[in-house]
């Protein structure tokens, strides 16, 4: 052997992948774990958005700016005494929020708690008559339970 040849040693043995191939696979589980995390976010704020239901008042309705002709919304407000008129099928009445008033016009049914002065929510959509047209009324009460008023025991 010569003083000058350098003597050839076998290359280390590696355990495991190589630096470049982890780099690679962390690259790859940062960007699947990035699409996760966004699709998960665009889950939860499309669920959320669709499970709020607000309501206008007929303040907002009358201004034009939050509920079109034909855009279905619901409408909240009381019910003002002396404007109930029920005719064949439809239940005519005006709901005010204090400040502005909307004649609405209902063909659904009607809780057994409405009348004059109650508190509803509307479901319906602004009409070209300038009338809220509403199929479903919802009525607000304080959730106080009283039992109904049953017959007399004995029966005689």
């Amino acid at each position: 052997m010569s003083l000058g040849a350098t003597v050839a040693r076998p290359a280390p043995e590696r355990l495991g992948p190589s630096p470049r191939r982890l780099r690679s696979a962390r690259w790859r589980l940062g960007v699947c774990a990035a699409v996760v995390v966004a699709a998960l976010g665009w889950i939860a704020v499309r669920g959320l958005t669709g499970s709020f239901v607000y309501y206008l008042t007929p303040s907002e309705v009358t201004t034009g700016h939050k509920a079109q002709v034909d855009q279905r919304v619901r409408l909240g407000g009381f019910v003002v005494p002396g404007s109930v008129r029920r005719t064949a099928g439809t239940l005519a009445f005006t709901v005010t929020d204090g400040t502005s008033s909307m004649r609405v016009v209902d063909t659904g049914t009607v809780p057994e708690l409405f009348r004059p002065g109650q508190g509803v929510v509307l479901e319906g959509a602004l009409g070209h008559d300038g009338r809220f047209h509403s199929d479903t009324v919802l009525v607000k009460h304080d959730g106080t339970y009283r039992a109904p008023d049953l017959p007399a025991a004995g029966g005689g």
